[in-house]
């Protein structure tokens, strides 16, 4: 049941709720490439979209409809933006790198063969470089914390993802850390691999453990993070045998899609063939995006030659009183 084996990491990523040893990647070379990131995820409500990296005109907001959606790059750091463009409307801009839904394809090493953010994590991009990516994940219960790792871009995914299950052996014995906090080992009366805070209205921290040696108890917990390490016996409350404890374990939030309407007289058609999509009505206006041939517009006004149109499925939509233009001739009008 160890997890000493998931990870090859060479390194250790901080740990923010811990004084544990960190080393950063190695430097990156010149021929090394981005991290690129598809997905067609549901987009949190009112996040904006720039013209520019660094301060810019507003163009649009994503209006929290599931989208298709590509990230060509991240920042350097967490206040960074990221270059996206969404498929089909396809609005090109940049947003708030922590705004993007990012969720781990795989576990994402903290402290090398012993601390992990476990699959299927919604995490906050705080950094990239070298086609990785330095993630965040905030738990907040049965343990609290902020943890930290670097993670190879394949390794992230946009839109979320169910999270594999986990059965403990037969022969595992249920903990419950009911202190304020605990220390973890990397073995019996080894480097500390990082303290745990338990949460202050929660029923305690569950481990499970099938193995002891003298005042040690190897020990592992399974949720928003993943640990695998040895405690003090003395920390720890034994379940009775058979008890699981099934109150701690968490539950699974899902949230639906919201239904979105325009006012007004509208009307549907498809591109005929690809076009750009301007932020003025004017030739002269600056280029925000492109239409795809094929797809799906709602044309909401007809002026001087020039169609306002918003994608159909009303993913993405001009951000104030701006409005996304194409030419009407263009669109067969």
């Amino acid at each position: 049941m160890t997890r000493r084996d998931a990870t090859t990491s060479s390194f250790r990523a901080a740990v923010i709720v811990a004084a544990a040893a960190t080393a950063w990647p190695l430097p990156v070379r010149a021929e090394d490439a981005g991290c690129v990131l598809r997905g067609e995820p549901v987009m949190p409500r009112n996040v904006s979209v720039y013209d520019a990296k660094v301060g810019g005109t507003e163009i649009a907001k994503f209006t929290g409809a599931k989208v298709g959606l590509g990230v060509s790059s991240l920042p350097e750091d967490g206040t960074g933006r990221a270059a996206v463009e969404t498929t089909g409307f396809r609005i090109k801009g940049f947003v708030r790198a922590r705004d993007l839904p990012v969720f781990t394809a795989r576990s994402v090493p903290v402290f090398a063969g012993h601390l992990w953010i476990a699959e299927a994590q919604r995490v906050a991009v705080v950094g990239a470089t070298g086609g990785r990516a330095r993630v965040e994940k905030s738990v907040f219960s049965p343990l609290v914390g902020v943890f930290q790792g670097w993670a190879p871009c394949e390794s992230l995914t946009l839109g979320a993802r169910v999270a594999p299950g986990f059965a403990p052996s037969g022969s595992a014995r249920g903990f419950v850390v009911k202190r304020d906090e605990i220390e973890l080992f990397t073995e019996p009366k080894g480097d500390v691999v990082t303290t745990v805070e338990r949460a202050s209205d929660g029923p305690g921290i569950l481990l499970w453990s099938d193995d002891r040696q003298g005042a040690w108890v190897h020990v592992e917990h399974h949720g928003e993070v993943v640990i695998d390490a040895w405690a003090r016996a003395q920390d720890l409350s034994p379940l009775p045998r058979g008890e699981t404890m099934d109150q701690l374990a968490q539950g699974v939030v899902q949230t639906g899609t919201p239904s979105l309407k325009v006012q007004g007289n509208t009307k549907a058609l498809r591109v005929p063939s690809p076009m750009p999509l301007r932020v003025a009505a004017s030739d002269a206006a600056a280029v925000i995006g492109s239409l795809d041939a094929g797809v799906e517009v709602l044309v909401l006004d007809v002026v001087a030659g020039w169609a306002s149109v918003v994608p159909k499925d009303l993913g993405i939509a001009p951000a104030g009183a701006a409005q996304f233009w194409a030419r009407a001739k263009d669109l067969g009008i």
